[in-house]
């Protein structure tokens, strides 16, 4: 009896909020701004009835998703048609860190954007595979491996220069001079080499260079750090 008595108060309280919502945005003549009224309105008060009173698809589709993202709710996303529904999903999988749902998401744009936020929040570079636009890809890889330290994600950058400084971060976060012989290109990984000469205040670790001028420059720097010291 109680639980009946309760369910009937949660439906008044819709049906008054609904009213309430349709009374006032009834008032401009012109649909579009009723439409954007109802929106609001919706989105505000999380109410799902008001967005059935929108005359737009587009921005009742809209409305539908906002309300299904807010009530982390994936039944409602899948009651919608087209690039709503995507988007609705992407964000509910993203919210509960749920990379199973982003196959559900034909388009590469928010299929891309949901399994790239889960891998970067999960700190998870596998998932980062699926991931299908290249910059996108490397963005993922990287973000991953600099907030955990872990190299084995700078790896699978494919963009040499993006690839380098992921390296190189890491190597100066832990202090390991070794990591800069991971590096593809033979400037960045002088460069890193001298970094961690500074920072360790070890010029023999300048003998990683292979450029000279660069590894003198750096045994030179080292030298003169000290020197300042005594």
């Amino acid at each position: 009896m109680k639980k009946t008595i309760f369910t009937l108060l949660i439906l008044i309280v819709v049906l008054i909020t609904a009213c309430t919502i349709k009374d006032s945005c009834e008032k401009p003549e012109d649909q579009v701004l009723r439409d954007d009224c109802y929106l609001d309105k919706a989105i505000e008060k999380t109410s799902l009835g008001a967005c059935n009173n929108i005359q737009s698809d587009l921005v009742k589709n809209s409305c539908i998703a906002e309300i299904g993202i807010k009530n982390n709710d994936i039944s409602i996303c899948n009651s919608i048609d087209g690039k709503s529904k995507e988007y609705c999903t992407a964000k509910v999988a993203i919210a509960n860190e749920d990379f199973s749902l982003c196959n559900d998401i034909s388009t590469l744009y928010w299929s891309d954007i949901c399994n790239k936020d889960i891998a970067i929040a999960t700190e998870d570079y596998m998932i980062c595979v699926k991931v299908t636009n290249s910059l996108e890809q490397d963005i993922c890889y990287d973000t991953i491996g600099r907030a955990t330290n872990d190299v084995n994600s700078c790896f699978y950058i494919k963009n040499d220069t993006a690839h380098d400084k992921c390296v190189r971060t890491i190597a100066v976060s832990t202090l390991n001079e070794s990591l800069c012989e991971e590096t593809r290109t033979v400037v960045l990984g002088d460069i890193c080499y001298q970094k961690l000469a500074r920072l360790k205040e070890d010029e023999t670790i300048c003998n990683g260079a292979s450029f000279f001028e660069i590894k003198n420059a750096c045994i030179q720097m080292v030298r003169s750090i000290l020197a300042e010291k005594n």
